[in-house]
C-alpha cells in the first residue's frame, strides 16, 4: 500500500516547495535574502538513506524533471542534479551510519551542493546575475538554515514511512 502512496507523498512535497515559497514569510528575513525551500531534495535524501538506492535515483530523475518543468526555463538542471545527488549519497550511506544526525547533515550538504550547482549553471548563462558574495550571504546561508531546520523536523516521520516502505518491498 505504501508503495502506491509514495508518488502521492512526493507530489505533495513538490507542491509544498511552491506553497512555502508563495505564502510563508518570516519577519526576521529582509527583502534581499532568499529562503529557497528544497523539501523535495530533503525527502530524496531520506529516501536514499532508508530505502533502496535505485528507488531514490529513479525518483530523483523523475521529480527533478517535474521540478525543472515547474520552476526553471532550462530542462535537465535539477533532473540530473537530484539524480546525481541521490547516487553520490547512496555511495556515502554505504560507508556512513544512517542515524538522524548524519542524515540531516548530509541532506544539508546536498542542499549546499545543489545550490552551488544551480548557481554555476546560472553563472554560465547569465554571468551578471549575482556576485558570489551576494549569493553566499543572501541566498546560500538562509537556504541552508531553512532546510536544516525543516530536515531535522521531517527526518523522523519520513524515516518511519520509508522503513515501513522498505519492509513492504522486502515482503513482495
Amino acid at each position: 500500500m505504501k508503495r502506491f502512496l509514495l508518488p502521492v507523498v512526493m507530489m505533495f512535497v513538490l507542491a509544498s516547495d511552491s506553497i512555502y515559497a508563495d505564502f510563508i514569510r518570516f519577519p526576521f528575513v529582509n527583502e534581499d535574502q532568499q529562503l529557497i525551500p528544497r523539501f523535495l531534495l530533503l525527502v530524496l535524501v531520506f529516501m536514499t538513506a532508508y530505502v533502496k538506492q535505485n528507488f531514490a535515483i529513479t525518483y530523483g530523475f523523475i521529480f527533478g524533471l517535474l521540478y525543472d518543468i515547474n520552476y526553471t526555463d532550462l530542462l535537465g538542471v535539477y533532473m540530473f542534479g537530484f539524480a546525481g545527488i541521490c547516487y553520490l549519497l547512496s555511495k556515502a550511506f554505504k560507508v556512513l551510519q544512517t542515524n538522524a544526525i548524519v542524515v540531516v547533515f548530509l541532506a544539508t550538504l546536498a542542499v549546499c551542493v545543489i545550490e552551488f550547482y544551480q548557481y554555476g549553471v546560472q553563472m554560465l548563462l547569465r554571468p551578471e546575475m549575482m556576485s558570489f558574495h551576494q549569493f553566499v550571504i543572501n541566498r546560500l546561508l538562509p537556504t541552508l538554515a531553512l532546510n536544516a531546520v525543516v530536515g531535522s523536523l521531517l527526518v523522523y516521520p519520513f524515516k518511519l514511512f520509508f522503513t515501513s516502505l522498505k519492509k513492504e518491498l522486502r515482503e513482495e
